[in-house]
């Protein structure tokens, strides 16, 4: 976690210098964004500097490694069969319109959300599962591993705040630092403590038994993304409201249990020595 809490700090120090160097080459570009990208690059950056010491010598161990297809199509499969699965116990996520959707997006908005869905499956899956839960089963074992990986999964998608007036937000020296505040703003205030915390907990708890069953990353990144895309890829879908369902807690409880007996029954209980790493 001292890697983690380094990477906000220095992404908070010298986001305003780096912004205003970008700006000079591109134009006009939002800070937030800016922040928001530049803290993935410090991150990765951090981890790629001390892959050694948290066990990650080949992209075998985040979980990039044979077969592909397979394990995408079964991850896609899942993904298709939750979001189907919910429609039917709760029909009420469809929004105002119950019937079989049209589809009225265009081919390029389908590649826009299929580029943003593969985008955000691959970049958390390989930070949450391939690196944060790859360490953590190393160091505490596999169902602590899982619990914490699955908080932290939760926890991050409560930092998306943003400063009032960020429309008209002129970064100053210390804006950084306002934006990182903004962003923990939730997490103080325990938002996460809530129906949407716990679906994101259990997404997490999903994502994670995917992951082990076979430390094959490519799994998680087919249920991951086949979610965001079925998710945003039709107007007839609110995502807040599939989020803030607790019916949707049930239906991911369930999938998570049936992977888990899947992955007991067919690989068995991992074995091996615990090694201690610190993020």
């Amino acid at each position: 976690m001292v890697l983690i809490f380094f990477s906000f700090l220095l992404a908070s120090a010298i986001s305003p210098f780096a912004y205003h160097l970008f700006l000079s080459i591109s134009g006009p570009l939002s800070f937030i964004r800016f922040y928001h990208r530049l803290l993935e690059i410090i991150l990765l950056a951090v981890v790629f500097l001390f892959r050694k010491h948290l066990g990650l010598y080949h992209w075998a161990d985040i979980g990039f490694k044979r077969p592909v297809f397979r394990p995408l199509l079964y991850g896609i499969g899942w993904a298709i069969g939750i979001v189907g699965f919910s429609f039917v116990i709760e029909p009420e996520i469809l929004g105002k319109i119950i019937r079989f959707p049209q589809a009225t997006g265009s081919i390029e908005d389908s590649l826009k959300i299929f580029s943003k869905a593969a985008a955000v499956a691959i970049i958390e899956e390989v930070m949450m599962r391939g690196i944060l839960l790859g360490v953590f089963l190393r160091s505490i074992g596999e169902l602590p591993a899982l619990v914490a990986s699955a908080g932290v999964f939760s926890l991050s998608h409560f930092l998306n705040n943003q400063p009032q007036n960020y429309s008209d937000f002129h970064p100053t020296l210390g804006s950084g630092f306002r934006v990182l505040l903004e962003m923990l703003q939730p997490v103080l205030r325990l938002e996460w403590i809530s129906i949407q915390g716990l679906i994101l907990f259990l997404l997490g708890i999903l994502l994670g038994v995917a992951y082990i069953n076979g430390k094959n990353i490519w799994q998680p990144i087919g249920i991951h993304g086949g979610i965001v895309f079925l998710v945003h890829s039709q107007s007839w879908i609110e995502p807040e409201r599939l989020l803030s369902n607790s019916k949707e807690s049930v239906i991911l409880s369930i999938f998570s249990a049936v992977l888990w007996i899947f992955y007991r029954k067919y690989y068995g209980k991992s074995k091996g020595k615990l090694n201690v790493f610190f993020l």
